[in-house]
């Protein structure tokens, strides 16, 4: 039997170790380490090749050991890596990269003068961890890495290659032909194996066993495989906790069963299946635990308030038993919390609340509107979970108006809300208070009955109830919102608000003037009458701004506060101006308006011109007699009258009139356009005239000399056009010899 030992000659062998007898290295499928690719990157960033680099430690310098002048090695042949690893020693001898190689080595490079000495310290550290949890973890490392550079090469895995990154001789023939044999290059499978560490061990279970499906299902490995045989048993004792825990819930132990959901949640908290199993099964043991009819029934230990459009949670701090698994202080650790909301039935819609605080309260104004929804409060002790849940009932934010205004507005009332966007319904049902009182300490009105009451249509920003006699009324408002179609029973109507009780009275209010009338108009005065309202008392008043409706509100305007008039109200407006005459009933501190009239006095047309452009147009220019909104351009020729009307916007932005004439004699006449809405003082019209204009000369015939001279640009009647027909000088020629 053949013993192979590092650095000696196998017995029997001639010449050398024969590489087709050595049998193939397995070389490693995963790193094996948490926290690879950050040491990885550390050492790259030092400039080491690879771990073997930093495990040799730093070069001795002369003068600073007392070995420093003993004979050694007179070259480096490199590192074996196959069996071990192994770094020459003094002579002949080998040195196991082991416990110990790594404490010396660490040593060294603290006390050394290499600027990398700190840095590399610290990962001697991080190795000798390693080398505590795995004897031969420091040669997983070094040959993965040295295989992973050998792979990436260019020209593929050689022995030269190998030797160029520290491989002694002996192995490197082997280690790059393993090497192009199986070793996994650049993509998902190497990715995977050089994360999977950093998530198992650990609780994440169902990420890890996503990850370990992309490694190779039957590992050479025998560290992969031991630990892909571990986390197939956890994935297994998961399942059958699942399993007893719906099996359970199905015989209605609910207690039992939440016991296992919780055990599987903890063994796996990625798992999305086991979280809502586990919130399902508290949601339904909170409703028999807070139930009436339980035999014992408790009261929850989680508040639920809705209130602004938001939802507020508090609970109680947490009972839970100390941490045997923990030794000393740490079995006493903080409970933190964890919020979720989900839908009232599907826990696996799960949804996490924000929660930064370590209060013992969380608002939630993300709640959806119109959607039964549950909130469960998880313990926490160093982020895993540490107890069952604890589950509300269901909630279900449908949101009331807000800011509601209640007025009186004449023969009747305005309520105006502010509601939520999501609101798509809008129901007010007014009653008749029994008494007279006011609300209660809450702010809610007391009297009345809204069940007998009468339905008022609303919208959006509320509504006007009219008409109504003098009273106070009793109005609740509700807000339906849009139901989720999955629940039962909502069949897609409309959830409604518990509804808003408001209370409005109703005073009484003057009657509107009924008739406004002119009765004369003679030079520039206007006489308006009008007939007294039946409450209240009336006036004719100067109205500045836009016209009012009868019957419209207009208390508190100058309007409503003038003295009282009595008969017929003279009008004298000024030229170029307009006045709107309003009528205004007036009963205490209210005041409806009523009919208006709108007189005007436009000014008269001023500097009227009036020009010929061409034969058949004339161009008519003037001062627009403001406040006319329309001009009559009149003119008569040959016996006939022809008008057009212009507008204001049109003339302001042109600045003239073109109108069609003939050459004859034509009298021109420009008035304003009274508006037919108004009462106008009539003006005197503006006019003007164009003479007759002289026919121009008949044409030559064709092809004539007079038309040729007539074709020349500077003749009077010319065109500027080329003459048709032969001009003279080539019609002109001296006979010869004369």
């Amino acid at each position: 039997m053949e013993r192979w030992r590092p650095g000696a000659r196998v017995a029997g062998a001639s010449g050398g170790t024969d590489v087709r007898r050595l049998p193939p290295p397995v070389l490693p499928q995963f790193p094996g380490m948490r926290g690879f690719a950050e040491l990885d990157s550390v050492i790259r960033r030092l400039g080491f090749r690879h771990a073997a680099d930093l495990l040799r430690g730093p070069a001795v310098e002369a003068g600073t050991s007392v070995f420093a002048t003993l004979p050694k090695a007179t070259t480096d042949d490199g590192f074996r890596i196959l069996d071990g690893l192994w770094f020459p020693a003094r002579g002949r001898a080998w040195t196991r990269v082991d416990l110990r190689h790594i404490q010396e080595t660490a040593e060294r490079w603290r006390t050394s003068t290499d600027p990398r000495g700190g840095t590399a310290a610290a990962l001697m550290d991080t190795m000798e961890t390693v080398v505590r949890d795995d004897p031969m973890g420091p040669r997983r490392i070094v040959l993965w890495q040295v295989c992973r550079e050998l792979k990436d090469r260019s020209g593929g895995p050689s022995a030269e290659a190998a030797e160029a990154l520290g491989v002694h001789s002996t192995d490197a023939a082997p280690l790059a032909a393993a090497v192009a044999a199986g070793f996994a290059g650049r993509g998902p499978v190497r990715d995977a194996a050089e994360s999977i560490n950093e998530v198992w061990p650990g609780d994440r279970l169902r990420e890890a066993l996503r990850i370990a499906e992309l490694l190779p299902p039957h590992a050479t490995d025998h560290v992969l495989a031991n630990f892909l045989t571990r986390l197939n048993d956890r994935a297994a004792a998961v399942d059958r906790l699942m399993e007893e825990a719906r099996r359970l819930g199905q015989l209605g132990e609910l207690r039992a069963a939440t016991v296992s959901w919780l055990a599987a949640v903890r063994r796996a908290t990625d798992d999305d299946r086991a979280l809502a199993g586990l919130l399902g099964a508290a949601a339904l043991l909170a409703d028999e635990r807070h139930s009436p009819d339980a035999p014992s029934p408790v009261d929850s230990t989680v508040r639920v308030s809705v209130e602004r459009r938001a939802v507020t949670l508090r609970w109680t701090a947490a009972r839970l038993p100390r941490d045997t698994a923990r030794a000393g202080k740490d079995r006493g650790a903080p409970v933190s919390y964890r919020v979720l909301r989900f839908p009232d039935g599907a826990p696996e819609q799960a949804a996490e609340v924000p929660y930064t605080d370590s209060s013992l309260s969380v608002f939630d104004p993300g709640a959806p509107i119109g959607r039964r929804v549950r909130y469960a409060v998880l313990p926490l002790r160093r982020g895993q979970l540490a107890g069952v849940p604890r589950v509300t009932g269901a909630v279900l934010l449908v949101p009331d108006v807000e800011e509601v205004r209640a007025m009186p507005v004449p023969d009747g009332v305005r309520l105006q809300w502010r509601a939520h966007p999501a609101a798509r319904g809008f129901r007010a049902v007014r009653s008749t208070a029994r008494r007279a009182g006011g609300p209660d300490r809450a702010g809610q009105p007391t009297d009345g009955v809204p069940v007998d009451g009468l339905p008022v249509p609303a919208g959006r920003k509320g509504f006007v109830d009219r008409p109504l006699l003098p009273g106070t009324y009793l109005y609740e408002i509700s807000c339906g919102y849009p139901a989720v179609p999955d629940l039962p029973g909502d069949e897609g109507e409309l959830v409604w608000s518990p509804g808003l009780r408001v209370a409005a009275t109703s005073v009484e209010w003057p009657s509107p003037v009924e008739d406004v009338t002119v009765r004369s108009l003679e030079g520039g005065t206007v006489t308006i009458d009008w007939r007294p309202p039946a409450r209240g008392n009336g006036r004719l008043v100067e109205w500045p701004g836009l016209p009012m409706a009868p019957g419209d509100d207009v208390s508190g305007t100058p309007a409503a506060r003038s003295a009282p008039g009595e008969g017929p109200v003279s009008v004298v407006p000024g030229a170029r101006s307009r006045i709107r005459v309003t009528a205004v009933s007036v009963l205490g501190d209210r005041a409806v308006a009523g009919p208006s009239v709108l007189v005007e006095r436009p000014g008269a047309v001023e500097d009227l011109t009036a020009l010929r452009l061409a034969p058949g147009t004339a161009e008519l220019r003037f001062r627009w007699p403001e406040p006319a909104v329309l001009v009559l351009v009149a003119w008569e020729q040959e016996g006939l009258r022809r008008e057009t009307r212009v507008a204001r916007s049109r003339y302001l932005a042109e600045r003239r009139v073109e109108i069609p004439l003939t050459g004859r004699p034509c009298r021109i006449e420009v008035s304003a356009v009274p508006r037919p809405d108004a009462v106008s003082i009539p003006t005197v019209p503006a006019t003007t005239s164009l003479p007759h204009v002289p026919e121009p000369p008949p044409q030559p015939p064709r092809n004539s000399r007079a038309l040729a001279l007539l074709t020349f640009p500077w003749t009077p009647w010319g065109n500027g056009g080329a003459p048709r027909g032969r001009p003279w000088w080539r019609r002109w020629r001296p006979r010869s010899g004369s």
